[in-house]
C-alpha cells in the first residue's frame, strides 16, 4: 500500500512540474540586476528584483555600477543579466549613432541594433521618459535590457518583466521617487507592485 502511495505522490509531483514549468523554471539560479545608483535606477532595479523573486522564487542580486557604459560592459561580459537603460543613452552613448527625435522610431532602431549586433534584448518600455539622462535632451524611454542567453535560460522571464511595460508614467514615477528619496526604494517598489497586483 505504501509503495502505491509513494508512486502516486511521485506521479503528482512530476505532473505539477510539467504543467507549471514556467513557475519552477527559474528556481535554483541567480539573476544579477544592475543599477547606476540614482533613486530612479534603484527603484527600477528593486522592481525587477522583487517581481522576479516573488513570482518565480529565483534569487536576484542587485549590483551597483558607476554609469550606463559600465553597466553595458558588465552586460556584455555576462557579469549582469539585465538593467534598465534609456533609449537615447543606448543610441547615442552606447552605440555611438545619431540621435533620433521620434520616440517610437528611436526604440525600434536601438532595439534592432542591440538584438542583431550585441545579442541583447530590449523589453517593453516602462512608460516614462527621462530626458535628463539622454544626451542633449534626446528622447529617453526607460526599458529593461536583458542578455539573450539569460532569456534562453529563463523562458518565462520576458513575459513576466513585460508585465511592467507601460505601468509607470511620468507622474507615477515622480511620486515613487519622492517616496523613495529617504533611501527605502525596496519598500516603495514592493508597495507599487502590490498595488498593481503584480506580486
Amino acid at each position: 500500500m505504501d509503495l502505491v502511495r509513494n508512486r502516486i505522490a511521485a506521479l503528482v509531483v512530476v505532473v505539477l512540474l510539467v504543467f507549471s514549468g514556467s513557475v519552477f523554471a527559474c528556481v535554483g539560479k541567480t539573476i544579477v540586476v544592475g543599477t547606476t545608483g540614482t533613486v530612479q535606477q534603484d527603484l527600477m532595479a528593486q522592481m525587477l528584483s522583487l517581481l522576479i523573486t516573488e513570482r518565480t522564487g529565483t534569487t536576484v542580486k542587485i549590483v551597483k555600477l558607476d554609469s550606463s557604459q559600465a553597466a553595458h560592459k558588465a552586460l556584455l561580459k555576462a557579469d549582469l543579466d539585465m538593467y534598465v537603460e534609456y533609449t537615447g543613452v543606448g543610441q547615442v552613448l552606447i552605440l555611438q549613432k545619431d540621435a533620433i527625435a521620434d520616440t517610437a522610431q528611436l526604440y525600434k532602431a536601438v532595439k534592432a541594433t542591440y538584438n542583431e549586433e550585441l545579442n541583447l534584448i530590449w523589453l517593453k518600455p516602462l512608460g516614462f521618459e527621462n530626458k535628463s539622462v539622454g544626451p542633449a535632451g534626446v528622447a529617453a524611454e526607460a526599458a529593461p535590457v536583458v542578455r539573450k542567453d539569460t532569456l534562453k535560460k529563463f523562458p518565462a522571464l520576458a513575459r513576466l518583466i513585460n508585465k511592467l511595460g507601460g505601468r509607470i508614467d511620468t507622474a507615477t514615477l515622480a511620486k515613487l521617487e519622492t517616496a523613495a528619496s529617504d533611501g527605502d526604494s525596496k519598500k516603495v517598489a514592493r508597495e507599487f507592485l502590490r498595488q498593481n497586483r503584480l506580486i
